[in-house]
């Protein structure tokens, strides 16, 4: 390249009259440049958008529920149940907290309570006063701190796969022989208790126990696959559920949620939910950053102020650009810099001001020189250089073109 410099690049000189010449000289990179230029952006636009994607999809999967919701259509869901109960007259009404359920009991002349603690919302002592709301409440999957708490006399047996039969004369066994097992099963382990157990065996375990609690019949459900959406039509499940939650006008249907975790109504701080020691071991970090904050920021004396250099060469900076522009092609980017410069330095020959058009300084030069005007505004506009070649010659004409008009405006 040329030595010729322009200093720092200056903004293009440009003007209402000259937006034809300013259009023909806009600079457009080439496509495989740009794509290189930009393969990290993509490369990082990818993977950010396949994140997106995954999460999306987690979340997805994450918006079933629990188990056995009469509002999720998925097939762990209960949704399928809720409707038919509804078609067949009862009024199902759906509940998210302890005292929801309470109020809606409380408001029913006679009806069944459904619950689970999937999710281990409960408490045991709320376990135990939901236990005994209604007249017939069916408790599904309960666990082995929840047994000891509602019903001592009733054990968890482990995993049950297949179908069971009927094994006793319970009215929700009636139409229904057999039901879809699993995902548990439960095992009477007092037998002078008032305990009923049906589809299944004492040796197997039993899908379902009823006890008698006085004013409540509790029934403690292993068997919940029967219920879901995804087996409800499979063996006799959809005449088991019928009877066993269509017993009365109104059907309690309670999933517990966030509500229940406070049983006052309000919400725990975060110091109730943390665990003791995390207070001592924040403080100790604490205590630990300020100790080190004081070590190493400890000053041995005044501040030395050292005079470095400042000013760089402008030489330097044009060399620097030129070694970019080689590297990246950008012949046009190249000659479009040195073009300014040079009508910069020639509307200051002419005494125009620094906003001159370029129409107006070709105009001024052309007679100075006693070149046309189209020869001039395709050296300082119009012409591309095809190749470095073409480049160092365009710039050897802008410096004898300066030249010329230095020495008729001074020819001193």
């Amino acid at each position: 390249m040329s030595a010729h410099t322009a200093g720092q690049t200056p903004p293009p000189v440009t003007s209402a009259a000259s937006t034809e010449a300013a259009d023909s000289t806009v600079v457009t990179p080439l496509i495989r440049t740009t794509l290189k230029r930009a393969s990290f952006w993509i490369v990082a636009g990818v993977f950010v958008l396949g994140v997106a994607l995954v999460s999306l999809g987690l979340v997805g999967t994450a918006t079933e529920g629990p188990p056995l919701d009469p509002t999720s259509p998925y097939e762990s869901g209960a949704l399928a149940l809720a409707e038919v109960l509804r078609q067949q007259g009862v009024d199902v009404v759906v509940t998210r907290s302890l005292s929801e359920t309470r109020d809606a009991i409380d408001t029913a002349d006679d009806s069944t309570l459904f619950f689970a603690n999937y999710e281990a919302y409960l408490t045991d002592d709320q376990v135990a006063e939901a236990a005994g709301l209604a007249s017939i409440v069916v408790f599904a999957e309960p666990g082995t701190s929840e047994l000891l708490a509602i019903a001592p006399e009733v054990a968890n047996a482990g995993t049950r796969v297949g179908t069971l039969a009927a094994e006793c004369s319970a009215t929700f066994t009636s139409n229904a022989p057999e039901i879809t097992a699993g995902p548990s099963s439960l095992r009477i382990i007092d037998d002078s208790a008032q305990a009923t157990g049906c589809y299944g065996t004492d040796e197997l375990g039993y899908g379902i126990v009823s006890l008698d609690r006085g004013s409540t019949d509790l029934l403690l459900l292993g068997a919940t696959d029967a219920l879901t959406n995804g087996a409800i039509t499979s063996a006799d499940n959809a005449a088991f559920a019928l009877r066993l939650l269509g017993e009365h006008e109104t059907l309690v249907w309670y999933t517990p949620s966030f509500d229940d975790l406070d049983s006052s109504g309000g919400s725990q701080t975060y110091d109730e939910l943390s665990p003791n020691w995390v207070t001592p071991v924040a403080w100790l970090v604490v205590l630990t950053l300020l100790t080190a904050a004081l070590w190493r920021g400890r000053r041995f004396g005044p501040l030395v102020i050292e005079k470095l250099p400042v000013t760089v060469r402008s030489s330097e900076t044009m060399q620097g650009r030129a070694r970019l522009y080689e590297k990246t092609t950008a012949r046009l980017h190249t000659l479009d810099a040195l073009r300014i410069g040079s009508l910069r330095r020639l509307a200051a020959l002419c005494g125009m001001a620094s906003t001159a058009s370029v129409d107006d300084v070709i105009n001024r030069i052309a007679p100075l020189t006693s070149q046309p005007v189209a020869q001039l505004r395709a050296l300082l506009v119009d012409v591309s250089p095809a190749s470095d070649s073409e480049l160092l010659a365009l710039s050897d004409e802008l410096l004898a073109l300066e030249s010329r008009v230095h020495s008729a405006i001074r020819p001193t």
